[in-house]
Parts: structure tokens; C-alpha cells; sequence
């Protein structure tokens, strides 16, 4: 009997536009860098403060990527700012951040079945939350899914970001079933990717749905117990 339901966010229910990076990190600069000389602060010409964002990004990816943790991108980005002279208290950072979340929201998409599919695996009873990797602070991904009408349906949401540890770690997977207040053999994971989110799952015992919008998985482990092609297949698959 499946009592709880964990999903993914990206390229599950929401689409992240990746294709250009370079004109999303020049559009959440932008408002930042005005914000900052609104504060009265002293920054340098936009594109040196693009520059220094730009980098101190890349290197904590890759760092992330060497300690196998998520990037914790946001105080990265904090300790720049005060090493090239604004030294934001947290409450002033929180103020610049929140003027980068509306161009953050521009560049997703909510995926056209997701609401209908969540209201009505809502009806039935079924808790649901989020166990998701990304580099964003916790409240950009909520208003994302706020703006989208998807919040309200989450009542756990776990992200990378706060937890430290990225999927396919069993620790960011144990989080979330704990705060749910659920056994891992009664939860279904639903996401788009094997070696992140079926790997994972599995580990810590869930049976899992993998989204394969482009065509069959590739063979080999681990498999998923079901694949779909799109959101409202989980319709019928819960049902049964």
C-alpha cells in the first residue's frame, strides 16, 4: 500500500531552462548590483561584479562536485561580496537576494499536467513532498512552485541546498520520509533521472517511477519499477 509519494522537481514537474546560463546569471545580477547601490553600498562596475559572480559560481560547483555535497552557492557568494568590500549583514543579503527571485521564476516552467496531476493525487489521500538537487536557496524554489499553484500540494520539501547532501546520498531521502512520517517500503519517488533519483530511492527502499519524456532508459542497473512518459501515467499507476 503506497501511503506517501516523493517527487523531484526538475525536468519532473518543472522545467529548468538551462540553455543559457549566461544570460540568466546577467539577469539576476542585474537587479542584485542595483539593489547593492540602493543600500548605499560601493560596488564595482557591473561587468567586474558579473565576473566575480560568475567565477566564485563555477569554482564552488566544482568544488561541490570534488567533496560530493552540494554547492552551498549562496553563502559562496555572500563571502564574495564582503572580500570585494560590501560586507552585507544577513538581513541585507536576504533583501538583495529576494530582488534576483522574480528573473529566478522567469526561468521555469511548470510542466502543463502538473497541477491537474497533483490536486487529484491530493484527493486521494496520498502525502507528498519534495526531495530535490539544486543550487537555489529553499524560499527561490518555493516561490517557483507558488507562482506555478504547486506549493500548497508539498507539505515536506528538502532541498540540496538546505540539507548539504545531494541525491543519490540516502541521507536526503531518510529526511524527507522522516518528516513526512513515513516507512520507505510505503513511499513511491517519482523523477527523471536513474543514476540520481531511482539509485537513491532504492537504497533507502522506495519503489520508484522514472519520467522518461525522450524514450526508454537505458538498460543495465539500476532499473525503475515503473516508467511513464508523462505525469498524468501516475494517474492509473497509483490506482492500481
Amino acid at each position: 500500500m503506497i501511503e506517501a509519494m516523493l517527487f523531484d522537481v526538475g525536468d519532473t514537474f518543472v522545467h529548468f531552462e538551462t540553455s543559457h546560463l549566461s544570460r540568466f546569471l546577467r539577469s539576476a545580477a542585474t537587479p542584485a548590483w542595483d539593489r547593492l547601490r540602493e543600500l548605499g553600498m560601493n560596488p564595482p562596475p557591473f561587468r567586474t561584479y558579473l565576473r566575480a559572480l560568475k567565477w566564485t559560481a563555477i569554482g564552488e560547483v566544482i568544488w561541490s562536485r570534488l567533496r560530493r555535497r552540494e554547492a552551498r552557492l549562496m553563502s559562496a557568494l555572500h563571502s564574495k561580496h564582503r572580500r570585494i568590500g560590501m560586507d552585507l549583514s544577513s538581513d541585507q543579503w536576504m533583501d538583495v537576494l529576494s530582488r534576483c527571485v522574480p528573473v529566478v521564476r522567469q526561468h521555469f516552467q511548470a510542466d502543463d499536467e502538473a497541477v491537474a496531476v497533483m490536486q487529484k493525487l491530493h484527493a486521494t489521500g496520498i502525502k507528498m513532498g519534495i526531495v530535490s538537487n539544486t543550487m537555489f536557496p529553499a524560499f527561490a524554489i518555493d516561490d517557483v512552485l507558488s507562482h506555478d499553484g504547486l506549493l500548497e500540494w508539498f507539505s515536506v520539501r528538502v532541498y540540496s541546498s538546505d540539507v548539504g547532501y545531494m541525491k543519490p546520498h540516502p541521507k536526503i531521502f531518510q529526511t524527507a520520509l522522516d518528516r513526512l512520517g513515513v516507512r520507505a517500503d510505503r513511499t513511491l519517488f517519482v523523477g527523471d533521472r536513474v543514476d540520481k533519483d531511482v539509485k537513491g530511492a532504492q537504497r533507502v527502499g522506495m519503489k520508484t517511477v522514472l519520467i522518461a519524456r525522450h524514450g526508454p532508459p537505458p538498460g543495465g542497473r539500476p532499473r525503475p519499477d515503473h516508467t511513464i512518459s508523462r505525469l498524468s501515467q501516475l494517474l492509473p499507476l497509483v490506482e492500481a
